[in-house]
């Protein structure tokens, strides 16, 4: 999550929490909420991105070493911290496990409910997680790349590597495709990657042709 001040339509300069790959000005510091700096349906003008210091007295209050463990973001991070520890005691890669990640919502609603203007900031701080996770892989895996849509919105290209979930979609039919990546080697023309569909024999794609074909949906469990 990106942090960036910005000039609120009050002429204010409030402190931005911003998609980390979008751009998107998800929420401010303080209580005002994003539409104290953009319009419904409108988005974050890049010229509203400022240098100056914090004049917000709830950004400022919110910067300040007294309550720092208030600010919204932190506040929001350590809840999606504890969404993901509930997911992965399930002891599967929460992105390969949606109900996982549901059970854990429903889990922290329940029992330590966060306030409800947090939600944005906490699915987004997820993502971000997710997004890192996706990023990992072992060393000394050959480096091939593929598209991952992050759920709040953005393209990275991520590594692949044995164990990972990738998908190919048909616009034309409708058709979604699920492989494995069962591993990565070298071969003449470079490296190539041998990949499994359910129920189906293994097929090995040039690094060039996986990254056209598949984007990645999960990444493997690491060791």
């Amino acid at each position: 999550m990106e942090h960036k001040n910005i000039t609120g339509h009050d002429g204010a300069v409030h402190e931005g929490l911003l998609n980390s790959h979008t751009g998107f000005l998800i929420d401010v510091a303080c209580e005002a909420g994003r539409y104290s700096v953009v319009h419904h349906y409108e988005k974050l003008d890049p010229a509203r991105v400022t240098d100056a210091p914090l004049s917000c007295p709830a950004c400022v209050a919110a910067n300040s070493p007294a309550t720092a463990q208030l600010h919204r973001g932190r506040l929001a991070l350590r809840y999606a911290e504890d969404v993901l520890a509930l997911a992965d005691s399930r002891k599967r890669p929460p992105a390969q496990d949606d109900e996982g990640l549901r059970l854990a919502f429903v889990s922290l609603a329940a029992e330590n409910p966060p306030p409800r203007s947090l939600y944005e900031l906490i699915r987004e701080h997820v993502s971000d997680m997710l997004t890192d996770r996706a990023l990992a892989v072992p060393e000394g895996v050959p480096r091939v790349l593929v598209p991952y849509k992050r759920y709040t919105g953005g393209t990275v290209q991520a590594p692949v590597a044995p164990g990972d979930r990738l998908m190919h979609y048909s616009a034309a039919g409708g058709y979604f495709q699920y492989v494995w990546v069962d591993r990565l080697g070298d071969s003449p023309d470079g490296i190539v990657v041998t990949v499994h569909e359910k129920d189906r024999r293994p097929v090995t794609y040039s690094a060039y042709e996986l990254g056209r074909r598949y984007s990645k949906l999960d990444w493997a469990p690491l060791p």
